[in-house]
């Protein structure tokens, strides 16, 4: 088998056994990818996918909008850093953005956004909600393959694990990039153990990975770390290393990489995360139980701002710049 990240010849490791048929966990043992074999029928996938997000296209959500916007400062800050100074000539490509949240906030900042989606319940939802004009309704193969023009930036938020071929879809957005452009990626960390530590999200991923594979347990997750693997919604996991390994292969030189937790104030800003001055105001109340439990919270958020600083968090970012040839 040729793995479909470094494209060595392996014989991948089995991590867990579905029990059902949309196929087994496994990791290749030269970049550490993890990834789904077999994969699910491309039957099963566009049935999955033709209007996922149907029960959040009911109305505009102003506190997605919110997270959205406060998360592109967070982007452009880093562009910043970087040197680069977007203006409303820049083109920002959200390269399957679904709902189209982050479009609306690219355009909000004064980019030239343009969404790329295929499912039509949010394509509608983003014209009719969000007043998005610049959409392509297309899936991502056929987008490459019809493509003429080039981007400043293309953002990749949460995809590329729902694909079935990283190498080709990477070698897709190499192309549509412009020669010192920016891909800016996102995807969960396939090292981190963080999903495990943080209490509500630590029961979701037990009971999904109980209810579809083998012999699964909290210390086989701990040691295996299949995150967050889970045909047929996620069929990679990837790790810093071997994501800016697929970059760097196309092309693509990482600038900027991020580990970030849940509750990141730009990566992840949907989860609260506790605060200091709220166990002091308990205290001072003399609501001792309310003191306690946000003391255990502030704690547990301390060690995950530990396990962020040594990669064990649960996302990374990559801002890498396209090569001039």
């Amino acid at each position: 088998m040729i793995c479909k990240v470094c494209q060595t010849d392996i014989k991948p490791k089995l991590l867990f056994k579905n029990k059902g048929s949309f196929g087994n966990i496994h990791r290749c043992p030269e970049c550490k990818v993890a990834f789904v074999f077999p994969q699910p029928t491309d039957e099963v996938l566009n049935t999955y996918y033709n209007g996922m997000y149907s029960d959040l296209t009911v109305s505009f959500d102003e506190k997605k909008m919110t997270w959205a916007a406060h998360s592109m400062q967070g982007y452009l800050d880093v562009l910043k850093k970087l040197r680069i100074s977007p203006d409303s000539t820049t083109t920002f490509l959200d390269l399957g953005g679904g709902l189209g949240y982050y479009s609306k906030a690219a355009a909000s900042h004064d980019l030239h956004a343009i969404l790329v989606e295929k499912d039509p319940v949010s394509v509608q939802f983003a014209k009719e909600h969000l007043q998005l004009e610049n959409i392509i309704e297309k899936d991502l193969s056929e987008f490459f393959s019809t493509n003429k023009e080039r981007y400043d930036i293309v953002f990749f938020r949460h995809v590329i694990e729902h694909v079935t071929d990283p190498t080709a879809v990477m070698e897709g957005i190499s192309n549509i990039v412009k020669p010192n452009g920016l891909l800016i990626i996102e995807t969960d960390n396939n090292a981190g153990i963080e999903l495990l530590i943080k209490g509500g999200v630590r029961k979701f991923y037990l009971d999904l990975y109980k209810k579809n594979f083998q012999n699964v347990s909290f210390l086989n997750l701990l040691f295996k770390r299949p995150f967050a693997v889970d045909p047929p919604r996620h069929l990679f996991g990837f790790r810093m290393n071997n994501l800016a390994g697929l970059l760097e292969s196309n092309n693509l030189k990482p600038k900027e990489k991020v580990h970030y937790r849940l509750g990141h104030p730009v990566y992840w800003p949907n989860i609260p995360s506790p605060k200091a001055k709220n166990i002091i105001k308990s205290i001072l109340k003399l609501r001792i139980r309310k003191a306690l439990a946000l003391s255990v919270s502030y704690a547990n958020l301390l060690f995950r701002k530990l396990l962020q600083a040594l990669g064990l968090s649960s996302g990374i970012c990559i801002y890498a710049q396209k090569q001039p040839k």
